[in-house]
Order: C-alpha cells, then sequence, then structure tokens
C-alpha cells in the first residue's frame, strides 16, 4: 500500500508541476471557499508536520475526491487553505476540463469543488 501512495503522490505531483508550469490553471480566477473544515490549524505550522495533524489519509481522501470528482488526478496535496486543513486533487475529468476538488483532512468530506 506504500508503494501504491508514493507512486500515485509522486505521479500526481510531477504531473500537478508540468501543468503549473504550462499554466493550465491560468485561467481559473482565484476563488477562496467558504466551508469550514474539522481540523483548522492555529499558528505558524510548518509543511512537516501537516500530515501528523491529517486524521484521514491521503488514499481515503482521493477515493473520496474521485467519488466526487471521476477522472485523473494530476495534482495531490495536503495544505491549510482558507484556516482549514485539507487535502487538494486537481482531477482531469473525462471532458478533459480540470476541477479542484477539496476534501476536509478531518472527516474525507468534500469541502468544494470548483
Amino acid at each position: 500500500m506504500k508503494n501504491i501512495r508514493t507512486f500515485l503522490i509522486s505521479g500526481a505531483l510531477a504531473l500537478g508541476m508540468v501543468c503549473a508550469a504550462s499554466s493550465c490553471s491560468a485561467d481559473k480566477a482565484e476563488k477562496k471557499s467558504t466551508a469550514v473544515a474539522s481540523i483548522r490549524p492555529t499558528g505558524k505550522v510548518q509543511p512537516a508536520d501537516l500530515p501528523g495533524l491529517a486524521k484521514i489519509s491521503m488514499e481515503v481522501a482521493l477515493k473520496a475526491a474521485l467519488d466526487a470528482a471521476p477522472g485523473k488526478v494530476i495534482k495531490a496535496e495536503l495544505e491549510v487553505e482558507d484556516g482549514n486543513l485539507q487535502y487538494s486533487f486537481d482531477v482531469v475529468g473525462a471532458d478533459g476540463k480540470i476541477k479542484e476538488v477539496e476534501i476536509d483532512a478531518g472527516n474525507g468530506k468534500v469541502l468544494d469543488i470548483d
């Protein structure tokens, strides 16, 4: 299972960097989510601390994201955005459009899809 996770994360991050370099999301306006996650870190939190704060794994979050927006993941990350600890996935659907799916890192619920 660990090898699969490493493969998924590595592949998704590599593709995400290619996408970012080619400005795949340059046309997408920056939008703030109004959802409130179950985990809201306070103070200065380092990126290395985030996995220890999450209550669900990347695999569980990935399944929730793909259930909500079927397709191929090109970017995956665990981050604090708008105060929420969340997994964020960029998913390319069958129509070729990229959707960002945000999953609560505490309970696996979908916070937002845009």
